[in-house]
């Protein structure tokens, strides 16, 4: 008598999002065996990948991350242990990836071609045999006996489809495209701040683990974005980087009150300042900068300031120049800036820096320490610009989204004996990208490579425990 054997059955993994934490997950998944279908809400993969310089970098060591990024440290150190090898991996697939080089005084990383990465992922996708669906969203999760999903997708304006999967991947990007949600944790300010990102990412991942309990981090009003050059500057996706007024933690902001309102300094770079400004009136600020400050390049990758301020200018911006404190203050009159607070604004700027008191300075002064004080002056309106949340799903490091009711407090201090430790995850359910809550609450320590690390590892992950493995 013979006995037939059964061929193993193959895990379905369901990823939603394809950008670069989802493209990572489905080569990942499909490696190790799965059955992978990734869905993507635009009709374009590469989400707001497409828009970056294509550097993948984080810290280069633990103590200046720590120093400089607040977050959950373990997923922190996953990402920073694992970019080396991850990376290596991206070029094993045919990603050409430049040479380890440093990024600002903190950081380094290797460049690549996004709309390379994208043809090279999707090739290998394809020779795996997963599945790509573009112009299809995620409309609704709902558990299948406590271990896989039937995901309710909408596949046209009056279509919708039940998709089974044994595991699903959330990579739809934060939810820095969603007014309602950006009201609620960001900055009510969310009919002038620019979308500096893909328009698709609309917290879906977001709201569809909430459906389903899951817990979210602390860091929910913090974002990642840069200051752009405000109306009546135009401009289109492609001038993203032209229009980034990098700048920002080497000049004097003013509110349009005339008032400094955050330590634009702070941070390792303008990204610090560029969340406070999104809280301001109309999420508009004035960056102002003397001829010395205009001419710094060390630490800027794409251009010194007074290039950018000139490209500013030239798409139409709002720029002021001048040849003493008085005449730029008087000319901020045509903003509706009052002069006299931006003048005595600007000389107890300077008498603080002079006499080495800006720690004293309300809000304080901590680095970059340069006075206006050699014309010409140069101001310029910016406006808050979000590239991607910082707040979202709370994750444990292989990945899991962890349920609320089940597990204690995500906060970062919590004090509790042993026994009271406890996280619980929600089954097969896992996040990746800017899904992921908690990596970076405060400061940044780079969207692609997070992106990279995170997607590869939930991939991996969902592939072993979807198959039982």
């Amino acid at each position: 008598m013979t006995t037939e054997s059964k061929s193993p059955r193959v895990p379905k993994v369901l990823i939603v999002g394809g950008g670069m934490a989802g493209l990572c997950a489905a080569v990942s998944a499909l490696e190790m065996g799965a059955a992978v279908t990734m869905i993507e809400k635009g009709e374009k993969l590469g989400g707001s990948m497409r828009l970056s310089n294509g550097l993948v970098w984080t810290f280069k060591d633990t103590s200046a991350l720590r120093s400089e990024v607040r977050g959950n440290e373990s997923l922190q150190d996953m990402v920073s242990e694992s970019l080396v090898r991850d990376l290596d991996w991206l070029a094993k697939l045919g990603v050409e990836c430049g040479p380890f080089r440093p990024f600002q005084w903190y950081g380094r990383g290797r460049t690549v071609a996004p709309d390379q990465v994208i043809a090279a992922m999707t090739r290998q996708i394809e020779a795996l045999g997963g599945r790509i669906r573009t112009g299809v969203a995620l409309h609704r999760l709902r558990p299948v006996c406590d271990r896989g999903y039937a995901a309710e997708l909408r596949v046209s304006e009056t279509a919708e489809e039940v998709f089974e999967a044994d595991a699903v991947i959330l990579a739809t990007g934060g939810f820095q495209g969603n007014p309602a949600l950006l009201a609620r944790w960001i900055t009510p300010n969310t009919d002038f701040i620019y979308l500096r990102a893909n328009p698709w990412s609309t917290g879906d991942g977001l709201s569809v683990a909430m459906d389903l309990g899951a817990a979210l981090t602390s860091g929910m009003g913090e974002c990642y974005g840069h200051a752009m050059a405000a109306p009546p500057a135009r401009f289109g996706p492609k001038q993203f980087s032209e229009m980034t007024q990098r700048y920002g933690n080497y000049a004097l902001a003013l509110n349009l009150s005339g008032r400094r309102f955050a330590d634009e300094s702070a941070g390792t770079g303008e990204e610090t300042l560029n969340a406070e400004v999104a809280r301001q009136e109309e999420a508009t600020a004035i960056y102002i900068i003397d001829s010395d400050i205009a001419q710094i390049s060390q630490e800027f990758v794409l251009a010194p300031p007074h290039v950018s301020v000139s490209r500013a200018e030239a798409a139409g911006a709002s720029v002021i120049r001048a040849d003493s404190l008085e005449a730029l203050a008087h000319a901020l009159k045509a903003w509706g800036v009052p002069p006299q607070e931006v003048l005595n604004t600007l000389r107890t700027f300077n008498e603080a820096l002079t006499a080495g008191t800006a720690d004293q300075l309300v809000p304080p002064r901590r680095r970059n320490q340069h006075p206006i004080a050699k014309p010409p002056f140069m101001a310029v309106k910016v406006r808050a610009g979000i590239t991607f949340t910082c707040g979202g799903l709370a994750t444990d490091v292989d990945m899991r989204v962890l349920r609320r009711t089940g597990t204690i407090s995500t906060l970062p201090m919590v004090l509790a004996d042993a026994a009271d430790v406890s996280y619980c995850a929600l089954p097969n359910l896992y996040a990746a990208g800017c899904d992921v809550g908690g990596l970076s609450n405060r400061g940044y320590m780079g969207g692609l490579a997070c992106a990279l690390v995170t997607g590869r590892k939930a991939g991996a992950q969902a592939a072993a425990s979807a198959g039982g493995h």
